[in-house]
């Protein structure tokens, strides 16, 4: 089916639905999670995938779940796969399997893939070649199994609309230090639009933790094994179709086109291609790039880049009552807010290992590094446009300290 529904302008009721999308997840006790949460929220809009990353049992599987439930999707639309370093690739894709029929026909058995939003837990505990599965799924989405192709979003009804369901993989890892774990590789690391570092809650939520853990199930605990209306469930995917088309449509700031297109081009030394910055400011650009960077960024992380700031304005930033053009007026804000999740697995740097304590403070370096980039690579801009650089360093001096991605 070929038909969509026409791409619409961003209005008010889609924001406000947005910004109740958090509020509706920590209602199911999932605690001091709602930056996280519209951060996947965006990828499902923007058709992203998220990778997070933190030690077991900071509630990385009840979270995708929880999300599920709170955008109307069912427990159904949820698939899991346990990674672990016997997995094969057929366990996640499925594989031609006997017929129920008893006829000795082989049918196709679809595997957890199939749903709108798969959990891989703990991914890189598998080896790189299962690891290597989820590539065309995350990419075309897509499955190939014994030369046949079947696709993992489909076209459905709900009244008079038509929508695609969709579909995101949020990945768990477990950091790279841990026994048992392997890096996963640049290819595959580079599909996700998001890697996301949870740290341990603070005091406040943990206590709301061991509450909830103490507390019996109640009705609607209890109820989350039942079948979902099925109409209802179609309502949901149509709505979610419908503001992800919305907020796609949302224009760029040309500033923070120029600023995406600078990070790109100076982290692959391409200086004669860079927008709006001065030979002064190229000259201490070049020098920062050529002492650190050792593996660039590709046209991918501009493309996340573009979509996560558009999806962040809109999801996050604008008001419901701004719904429109002032969404763009907000993605230099928004570029600020969500520039190191999108960019901390998609560039190498050398680092100072004499002066690196723990693996902590080499992630922590990296973020630093990304963000004196990203300040480094910001154009000028006319003078009628402000001080561009100024308030981008501005945003990203407050997203250090407000946002915990």
């Amino acid at each position: 089916m070929d038909q969509i529904i026409d791409p619409s302008s961003l209005e008010a009721g889609h924001i406000a639905y947005l910004r109740g999308i958090p509020a509706a997840v920590e209602a199911l006790d999932m605690h001091g999670m709602a930056d996280v949460v519209n951060a996947l929220v965006v990828a499902l809009l923007t058709e992203g995938h998220v990778l997070l990353e933190g030690n077991p049992g900071l509630g990385k599987t009840a979270l995708v779940r929880a999300l599920s439930s709170a955008l109307g999707l069912g427990r159904q639309a949820v698939g899991r796969v346990q990674f672990t370093p016997d997995l094969m690739p057929a366990d996640i894709t499925g594989t031609q399997m006997p017929a129920d029929d008893g006829s000795g026909r082989l049918a196709f058995s679809p595997g957890p893939v199939f749903c709108s939003l798969l959990l891989a837990d703990e991914i890189n505990r598998a080896t790189p070649k299962t690891q290597s599965a989820m590539l065309e799924a995350m990419a075309e989405y897509q499955v190939t199994v014994l030369g046949k192709t079947y696709p993992l979003r489909h076209w459905r009804e709900a009244g008079r609309q038509s929508y695609r369901t969709p579909f995101m993989v949020m990945a768990t890892q477990n950091p790279i230090d841990q026994e048992g774990t392997y890096a996963l590789p640049e290819a595959q690391s580079d599909r996700f639009m998001f890697k996301i570092n949870l740290s341990m809650p603070g005091a406040e939520v943990m206590g709301r933790i061991i509450a909830k853990a103490l507390k019996p199930l109640d009705a609607a605990q209890q109820r989350q094994g039942t079948a979902e209306d099925p109409v209802q469930v179609a309502a949901a995917g149509a709505r979610l179709h419908e503001i992800a088309q919305s907020v796609l449509s949302v224009g760029l700031s040309p500033l923070v086109l120029d600023h995406i297109n600078n990070l790109v081009q100076a982290s692959n030394r391409h200086f004669d291609q860079l927008r709006g910055i001065g030979p002064a400011r190229v000259s201490g650009l070049r020098e920062l790039v050529e002492r650190r960077v050792t593996y660039p960024l590709g046209p991918r992380a501009g493309m996340a880049l573009a979509r996560a700031a558009v999806g962040w304005a809109a999801a996050v930033l604008v008001e419901p009552a701004q719904a429109g053009h002032a969404t763009t007026a907000q993605t230099p804000r928004a570029l600020a807010e969500i520039l190191v999740p999108v960019l901390r697995h998609r560039i190498r740097i050398s680092h100072d290992y004499a002066a690196m304590a723990t693996p902590h403070a080499e992630a922590a370096a990296l973020d630093d590094f990304i963000r004196e980039l990203a300040v480094a690579c910001a154009p000028d801009g006319p003078p009628a446009a402000g001080r561009y650089v100024e308030d981008f360093a501005n945003f990203l001096d407050r997203a250090r300290k407000d946002i915990r991605l």
